[in-house]
């Protein structure tokens, strides 16, 4: 089929990284596996051929009728979107090539959810280096400390232009995300609320972005990140999410 750019297809033609991408789902019998985007079903052909149930989530009506006519039975296709779709309430594993334009807000949505128990995505190059980043780099952000606050994540694979059908024009990369419980003292949401406010304007200082993040004054700001051990000078992207945890703890002092 012609793919559609309104749904960011670039199907994958490497056959080779489907074997491995599979390999990496690494699902128990009883879990379910939730493929999202199969499209042509290139994944889809190797995850049929495993015990677990398969959910197949696809948005194109055009490509989940020949999913439907090929697979059959052998899988529980659900014509929805995967950005808002219904997930199951049973535990389960998620993988696929996202879409370059969507897979930011699937991968939050998807590791975010207490039934996921490991996510396999292809991401644009850029997107999955931002998902690893270390602190102190360009890549570094909100994006990264989401991501800690509820996985860990490895770059497995990268994959050139080639590997798909039309060619991206950019890199694409494989990255494992294996949900974990960062025993946070603050709670998930006011952290990441903290850490959104922190990356607001990127170049200035951490005092200033924070200065007004819950009506705390300039004063109390440098106060909380001296009880916190952060220099008072420092900008957001080199904290680390235990950093921002010990901070939002002493503001709420």
């Amino acid at each position: 089929m012609r793919p559609k750019k309104k749904w960011g297809q670039n199907f994958l033609r490497n056959k080779g990284a489907v074997e491995k991408i599979v390999a990496a789902v690494a699902a128990a019998p009883d879990e379910v596996i939730v493929e999202i985007g199969p499209g042509e079903g290139v994944l889809t052909s190797k995850l049929v051929l495993l015990p677990n149930r398969i959910v197949a989530v696809e948005i194109d009506p055009d490509l989940a009728a020949r999913l439907r006519a090929k697979f059959g039975e052998r899988i529980e296709l659900r014509h929805e979107d995967a950005v808002d779709a219904q997930y199951p309430d049973v535990p389960y594993r998620a993988v696929g090539n996202l879409p370059y334009n969507v897979g930011t807000p699937i991968l939050r949505r998807v590791i975010a959810d207490p039934q996921c128990r490991r996510a396999v995505f292809m991401l644009q190059k850029e997107v999955a280096d931002r998902v690893v980043a270390k602190p102190g780099s360009e890549a570094y952000g909100y994006l990264t400390l989401y991501v800690r606050a509820y996985a860990e994540a490895a770059i497995v694979m990268t994959l050139d232009p080639r590997s798909f059908y039309p060619p991206p024009k950019v890199r694409s990369a494989v990255v494992v995300l294996d949900p974990r419980d960062p025993e946070l003292v603050s709670s998930r949401a006011d952290v990441l609320d903290l850490v959104s406010t922190s990356f607001r304007m990127r170049r200035k200082k951490l005092v200033n972005n924070l200065t007004g993040w819950r009506d705390h004054t300039r004063e109390q700001v440098l106060e909380a990140m001296s009880r916190a051990g952060i220099d008072v000078d420092a900008r957001a992207e080199t904290l680390a999410l235990e950093d921002f945890d010990r901070l939002v703890g002493a503001l709420e002092r």
